[in-house]
């Protein structure tokens, strides 16, 4: 009967449930309305209860707030991956370091081809000599021999690209001498010297000769590809830590609203004190709200762990010496042109431009080098030297009178000579060229094994591409039925209350499915930038990174300094591979020639002894197609932007934004 009595007085009691708990939430008796101005309805889909289409992303209510100022430091910046990417390669100390260091290797190929420079040579010296004689034919009569002499000479040396040497003086001096047999007296004298060596085995030829230069240029290109591998890191990093800081802001507004929606209803369970709320329902509320409010505590902290990285790795001073007291505001949505790669065509672009396998090419290719190098030594060393010489002598010290003499009296003196050298059992040469092969396997392996490591990287980083995109629609279903859930037994709580007991099993289920909703959303938002990071891995991968960011090099002509740009092409049909310099490759390869150095042929003999050898450094392919740019528009919800890139916004934005009274 009291069963019965409660089943009919269930609805005026319900309404009077209803009307106090709405007058506990807002005294003026009108609903309050929460800080985000999105509001977050449960139906379909993708639809509204009117039929009418709705954004299947509208969910996302942190997007409103994200850029925006959230935390609690006095100063705040705002930026785009656009500029995060800019002031990186302007101001980052690791990237500075590395291009200073690729400038050190290409001014030594500067200095070995300088050996190959002509050298001018000049020599004057002077001398009295004042000594005594033991033998009367000296000096015919007195007993010291006293000659006063005074010469000067100027020539030119050069040692050619095949291995020759050659040298060409001109001497012209004076002399006299007490000596009774000395005619004429104050005698000028004049000679022009010709002396040519080449080495006709051991020791010759252009690629003997050019060994150091070649090795400059090779020991150039590993320095260049150490660049470019240390520049993507540093870019793969940057971009990363972009998408973390986004990913521990919206963490941390997500927690905060877990926290407002906990802290609504304690106002309800206070408000019902006096109805039908136990005090182990609001001990329980509190104690949720306590743990809510350490993992905000925890995720304040991640932010600000998460700016300190980002600055670190930008580098730019305003940023690192800010000391906490500046928040960073990524601009840029969490979303990307989609890339369908197979792993086929992705190993093949791995191949093509992945440092780390350029690098190991070049170094195969060193020893090469040496292999063929020390297969010249094991030759006898066998030298043919040619001289020649014209000269003339008058009296009076006319010396200008002899140069000319020098060229119509008389006749030039020549003499040739064979150099012979042989070690006996030459074992030392030996030793050598069996090192040399030994290393040229040694670096044949290595560069196996950086392919395989290549490919395997970039195996990896398709998986996780692909584990992203599968777990999309999952991770969006899983937000949307937390929010029915939360939504379905916040209402129910609303209006019945909890269930009379004094363990609160509902008010466990609402606060659980608050934490679920929590939970998924921020799932969601990591599985968001989780498909940026492993986008990001994927064209470091594969060594396009760079190229898929428009960064290139830039030298000025006859200079090795390194400046290392962006540029934003909002055309992607009109990108085309550019030189050398423009598409990160490395500048000095054997079939190109500097502009430092004078051309020559291939640094190795691939010809002789079918010596086995690298093949050249292949040409770069066809650019990846890139999403359309999209100007921000601030009328648009926030999950209407599509950057292009990897998550690029607006590509032409400026340099970092700030307000006049809040910013830097």
């Amino acid at each position: 009967m009291i069963r019965g009595r409660f089943s009919l007085s269930l609805g005026p009691v319900l309404a009077v449930v209803a009307f106090a708990t709405l007058a506990s939430v807002t005294p003026n008796g009108k609903a309050e309305s929460p800080r985000e101005p999105l509001q977050l309805a449960a139906g379909p889909m993708g639809s509204n209860q009117s039929g009418t289409a709705t954004d299947p992303y509208d969910f996302q209510w942190w997007n409103a707030s994200i850029a925006s100022p959230i935390m609690p430091q006095p100063h705040w910046v705002s930026f785009d991956l656009n500029t995060v990417l800019l002031d990186t390669l302007t101001h980052s100390p690791r990237i500075k370091s590395v291009s200073s260091r690729t400038s050190v290797a290409l001014e030594k190929i500067t200095q070995q081809d300088a050996a190959f420079d002509s050298k001018i040579l000049l020599e004057t010296n002077a001398g009295m000599t004042n000594d005594p004689v033991g033998n009367t034919l000296t000096t015919g009569g007195p007993s010291r021999l006293q000659q006063d002499s005074f010469g000067a000479s100027a020539g030119v040396a050069k040692t050619t690209r095949g291995g020759s040497t050659w040298d060409l003086s001109q001497e012209l001096g004076t002399l006299n001498s007490n000596s009774l047999f000395f005619d004429p007296k104050h005698q000028g004298n004049s000679r022009l010297s010709l002396s040519l060596t080449r080495p006709l085995l051991a020791r010759g030829g252009q690629v003997y000769t050019e060994r150091l230069l070649t090795q400059a240029q090779i020991d150039a290109g590993v320095s260049w590809q150490e660049m470019r591998r240390q520049v993507e890191k540093r870019i793969a990093d940057v971009m990363t830590a972009y998408w973390n800081l986004y990913e521990a802001r919206c963490h941390f507004l997500q927690q905060q609203k877990l926290l407002q929606r906990g802290q609504e209803i304690e106002r309800i369970i206070v408000g019902r004190a006096d109805f039908d709320s136990s005090r182990i329902e609001l001990a329980k509320v509190r104690g949720r709200l306590a743990r809510r409010m350490d993992q905000i505590i925890s995720a304040e902290a991640n932010v600000r762990r998460q700016q300190a990285r980002l600055a670190m790795l930008i580098g730019r001073p305003e940023l690192v010496s800010a000391e906490n007291a500046l928040e960073m505001i990524p601009l840029d949505p969490p979303l990307a042109a989609s890339l369908q790669w197979t792993l086929r065509d992705a190993v093949i672009k791995g191949l093509e431009n992945r440092p780390e396998v350029r690098a190991a090419a070049k170094e195969l290719e060193s020893a090469a080098l040496s292999m063929q190098i020390t297969r010249n030594q094991l030759l006898p060393e066998l030298n043919a030297v040619f001289d020649a010489y014209l000269a003339a002598l008058n009296g009076h010290n006319d010396v200008f009178h002899s140069f000319g003499n020098q060229f119509t009296e008389g006749g030039p003196g020549l003499s040739a000579a064979l150099q012979y050298e042989m070690p006996r059992g030459n074992r030392y040469a030996r030793a050598r060229h069996r090192e040399a092969i030994h290393w040229y396997r040694q670096k044949s392996e290595e560069l196996r094994e950086t392919m395989q490591v290549t490919r395997a990287e970039i195996e990896t980083a398709l998986i996780d591409v692909e584990t992203t995109i599968a777990q999309h629609q999952s991770k969006r279903q899983t937000v949307m039925a937390t929010i029915d859930e939360e939504t379905v037994l916040t209402e129910r709580y609303r209006m019945l209350g909890g269930d009379g007991t004094r363990v609160g099993i509902v008010l466990e289920n609402l606060l659980d499915s608050q934490q679920r909703r929590s939970d998924a959303e921020r799932e969601w938002v990591s599985t968001q930038v989780n498909y940026l990071v492993s986008l990001i891995e994927l064209e470091r991968a594969m060594g396009n990174l760079l190229i898929h960011e428009n960064i290139e090099t830039l030298r000025s002509p006859g200079r090795t300094d390194i400046e290392i740009v962006r540029s934003v092409n909002a055309d992607a049909a009109s990108i085309i591979p550019r030189a050398e310099f423009g598409s990160f490759e490395q500048p000095l390869d054997d079939s190109t020639s500097s502009d430092l150095v004078e051309p020559s042929v291939d640094s190795v003999d691939n010809s002789s002894d079918n010596l086995i050898l690298p093949l050249p450094a292949p040409q770069l392919g066809t650019l990846l197609p890139a999403a359309s740019p999209v100007e921000r528009d601030p009328a648009l919800p926030a999950t209407r932007l599509r950057p292009t890139r990897l998550g690029l916004g607006n590509p032409n934005s400026g340099l970092i934004e700030t307000t006049d009274e809040q910013g830097l």
